[in-house]
């Protein structure tokens, strides 16, 4: 079993009434007004979307390069694109792409584009480089993650999902009274499909205004001043995990503040139970939260 394919898979049963497969979000919004009336008005402020240059295919390949021949030798690497391809072939099969509609609801009840069904090849292919699928996050999980934080102030907090794909987690964390939330996300067509939908987003009850997402590697990311959350849905190999909770830590202890970690899906916690500042505050199965805690 590869990294990538150690991603639990959580689809939901589609309700009759549901918007189908071959739906656009858009279809699904107006399908949702009744014919001839207009769409109920639901002002907000202009979000604040950062762009930054991505970085080119030849340049993830490079560092996978590197990554993998330091982790796996030759023949592991070799091993490992192998496997990787295959996936990519059986992923094409229309049974397979059919499967991936069964997280769509989300999409049909807010007018948006976070499924894993339609995804462009050449985001598959940096998949293969980046060793993670993308995967949303789902709705009622998330509520139940937040759920743990009930008593934290999060008017004060920077919400950021490190690897936030189309940015499913962005709207959803934008019902919550952050004062920002920013997502970052090293695949470009990713990134570009999250923008359009933090344009398009206009939930009643949204609590945060300030919606970003920014492309961008998460190792070169660096984390904004204030408080923060950190939601981290599995989106990274060992070395990269690594690498960006050492930047995360030594952050905190150029600048103390109070840091929440949500690691979801967490299949590399070893790289979190070598940082002795990252206290764990509750877990189960499916997420562990986490944190920071300096001497």
């Amino acid at each position: 079993m590869t990294l990538m394919s150690q991603l639990p898979t959580r689809p939901a049963e589609r309700p009759s009434n549901e918007c189908s497969p071959s739906d656009t979000p858009e279809t699904a919004a107006s399908s949702a007004t009744p014919s001839g009336a207009a769409p109920s008005a639901q002002p907000i402020l202009p979000p604040t979307v950062v762009v930054a240059p991505p970085p080119s295919l030849a340049r993830v390949v490079a560092r996978w390069l590197r990554d993998s021949l330091r982790a796996r030798g030759v023949a592991g690497s070799l091993r490992y694109l192998r496997e990787q391809f295959v996936e990519c072939f059986k992923d094409s099969l229309p049974e397979r792409r059919r499967s991936r509609f069964g997280d769509i609801d989300y999409d049909c009840d807010h007018a948006v584009d976070t499924t894993w069904a339609r995804l462009p090849i050449s985001v598959r292919l940096r998949e293969v480089f980046s060793e993670r699928l993308y995967q949303p996050t789902v709705e009622s999980e998330f509520a139940e993650i937040m759920q743990q934080l009930a008593a934290v102030d999060f008017e004060r907090f920077t919400f950021i999902d490190m690897g936030s794909g189309k940015g499913r987690v962005l709207l959803m964390a934008a019902m919550y009274p952050f004062a920002r939330v920013l997502g970052v996300e090293v695949q470009p067509e990713l990134d570009a499909i999250a923008q359009r939908n933090i344009l398009a987003f206009a939930e009643p009850g949204r609590q945060c205004r300030q919606l970003e997402s920014l492309c961008a590697d998460a190792r070169e990311f660096d984390f904004p001043a204030g408080d923060l959350v950190v939601y981290l849905f599995n989106p990274f190999p060992d070395y990269v995990l690594r690498d960006v909770l050492a930047k995360l830590i030594a952050n905190a202890q150029r600048e103390p503040r109070r840091i929440y970690v949500l690691y979801n899906a967490p299949f590399e916690r070893q790289e979190f139970e070598r940082r002795p500042e990252l206290r764990k505050f509750h877990a189960t199965p499916q997420y562990e939260l986490y944190r920071v805690e300096l001497k």
